[in-house]
């Protein structure tokens, strides 16, 4: 009869690396679930900035919706101070493109953010992530 025991041992070893694994898989997913979820909330925020910004004196005079000169440097501000997660891991987000639709008055904003220094490499997933937020903007005193 042959002896057994040892087998449990090296059992135990190898289902407790693969549980290690998992986690720090799921926790590096998490992460970077978790960033993408700032970048959108840092959008948002830069399209209620920009909204804020278009020249009401303008649209009352001619009905023509224009932005006012600081329109990016607002947006990106508002845009990075509401990604505190990215920023304490020195990832910017910037402010790409800002447009507004005249006939819905909905102001949106992309932004991007390099997302790449929280994605291992064995992970399929790309470093650049750009998202659209949206405001609407009230311009008739409502």
């Amino acid at each position: 009869m042959k002896r057994q025991r040892g087998q449990t041992t090296v059992f135990f070893t190898l289902i407790l690396t693969g549980l290690l694994l998992l986690t720090a898989v799921g926790i590096e997913i998490g992460r970077i679930v978790y960033a993408r979820g700032e970048v959108g909330k840092a959008a948002d925020a830069a399209a209620l900035a920009a909204a804020s910004r278009i020249d009401v004196v303008l649209y009352r005079e001619t009905g023509e919706i224009r932005f006012l000169p600081d329109v990016y440097a607002t947006a990106q501000n508002y845009a990075s101070m509401n990604s505190t997660f990215l920023r304490s891991r020195h990832i910017g987000v910037a402010v790409t493109g800002i447009s507004v639709d005249p006939a819905t008055m909905v102001v949106s904003v992309s932004v991007s953010a390099d997302l790449s220094s929280l994605i291992p490499g064995v992970l399929p997933f790309h470093g650049q992530y750009s998202i659209t937020g949206t405001a609407e903007a009230r311009l008739d005193g409502r």
